[in-house]
């Protein structure tokens, strides 16, 4: 690897993710002298030149599969085992034709593949923030198969192009796989915005783009300083509900004692959870290595006062919600966190907000103060989790009990895998 990319990275995102980027490998999938740009036209011919990745298992029903990254357009192929094999392609067995794009972030775009018999596949991608669901029909994306797609032991090609600005927050690169499942192609990044190191020009470096390392987050019901900070996914149904979008992001970061937790839900109000329209965040179980313990949210007025009967919700209404965190077998004889009883354990704040398409919440607690609370004795070294258990698995992980910053979500390689950087490209037909 070249010194510069890990000088840059290491100045730019500090000792621990530098570590992380330090022991990955550049990745080079095109060559140059050959690749020219993807036309979706269903003639294959201008993929010859991209490399192509074994799917995962043997029962993934897609034989191989390649990924460019060009400019304005993500190009997607697919060489499937037979017709419309893709639209029940799996590697968890649980999930069927649900691919996704996951950025070196953590966030995930879910590639929905189904069947549509002779005439290929229906492809759909849908912006979770808008909840609009992109296809062939309405523009979004586009979709070509190979002339012959539906004749007896013919290849079964698919390309398929969907537009860059519909993926989510990135610092440099992105990887194709299965949804809830492994990645196939990893550390790609946008050749059209590849710098070259004059000092080694057959090591590419990804354009660096925006990173958070947690160390200017607030909790104060404004989301954005999480923007750009590592999440994980999270999913109601570990056997995945089948949508085109994932359930939930998460992501936690520690800071002098105290932890720093986030979470977007995606749709939540139509999961059959019984808890939604915010409810399913205001319970939250915490875990010290074999103990577990819970946090519940208390209705915060603006004059300090507390409404513990808002810990019964089952849905809240639309806008934000300030809320108290307690111990979750206190006394609730507290009536103001000004005024704390001492059978009650005020361990820190909350907002939740209701939206149209996304809840979302933010939230800090005491670590030490809830182990004491639930009298348990916390080992430093130990890993603590935080579990959204009305939301889904998996949970979130910090260590022990600490008093400096900690990376919190395990990082991806990131801004290290490449393509070269090309001259000529072509744009989606």
């Amino acid at each position: 690897m070249n010194k510069y990319l890990v000088n840059k990275i290491a100045k730019s995102f500090g000792g621990v993710a530098a570590a992380v980027l330090a022991s990955a490998f550049l990745a080079i999938n095109v060559k140059a002298d050959a690749y020219s740009g993807i036309d979706i036209d269903g003639s294959f011919g201008d993929w010859d030149s991209v490399t192509k990745y074994d799917c995962l298992s043997e029962s993934s029903r897609v034989n191989n599969v390649a990924m460019v990254w060009d400019g304005d357009w993500i190009y997607i192929y697919m060489d499937e085992v037979q017709q419309n094999s893709a639209s029940w392609s799996s590697d968890t067995h649980n999930t069927h034709g649900q691919f996704n794009i996951k950025t070196d972030l953590g966030y995930v775009l879910v590639v929905t593949v189904r069947d549509n018999g002779a005439a290929g596949n229906i492809i759909e991608v849908t912006d979770v923030k808008t909840n609009e669901t992109y296809t062939v029909d309405n523009g979004g994306i586009q979709v070509a198969f190979n002339s012959d797609y539906s004749v007896w032991e013919a290849p079964t090609l698919t390309e398929i192009a969907i537009p860059s600005s519909l993926l989510p927050q990135y610092s440099s690169t992105i990887n194709f796989g299965y949804y809830l499942g492994g990645d196939i192609i990893t550390d790609v990044a946008d050749c059209s915005e590849v710098i070259h190191d004059p000092d080694d020009p057959d090591d590419p470096t990804p354009t660096p783009a925006p990173y958070n390392d947690g160390s200017e987050i607030e909790i104060d019901g404004d989301y954005h300083d999480w923007d750009y900070y590592p999440v994980i996914t999270i999913q109601y149904d570990s056997s995945g509900m089948e949508n085109t979008y994932n359930d939930a992001d998460g992501s936690i970061y520690q800071r002098d004692g105290n932890a720093y937790v986030h979470c977007i839900a995606n749709e939540f109000s139509k999961q059959d959870t019984g808890w939604k329209y915010g409810a399913e965040f205001l319970e939250v179980t915490v875990i010290f290595g074999y103990d577990h313990t819970k946090l519940i949210a208390v209705e915060l007025g603006p004059d300090g006062s507390l409404d513990w009967s808002s810990r019964e919700a089952r849905s809240q209404s639309d806008g934000t919600h300030h809320y108290a965190l307690f111990y979750f077998a206190d006394s609730q004889a507290s009536s103001s966190i000004y005024d704390i009883q001492s059978g009650d354990h005020y361990l820190g704040e909350m907002y939740v907000t209701v939206g149209e398409h996304q809840d979302e919440t933010e939230f800090w607690f005491d670590i030490a103060g809830l182990a004491e609370a639930g009298g348990i004795e916390p080992d430093e070294s130990q890993s603590v989790f935080v579990h959204f258990h009305r939301v889904g698995w998996p949970m979130l992980e910090t260590s022990g009990v600490s008093t400096g910053p900690v990376f919190v979500v395990a990082l991806s390689t990131v801004a290290i895998g490449s393509y070269i950087t090309l001259n000529r490209r072509k744009k989606a037909g």
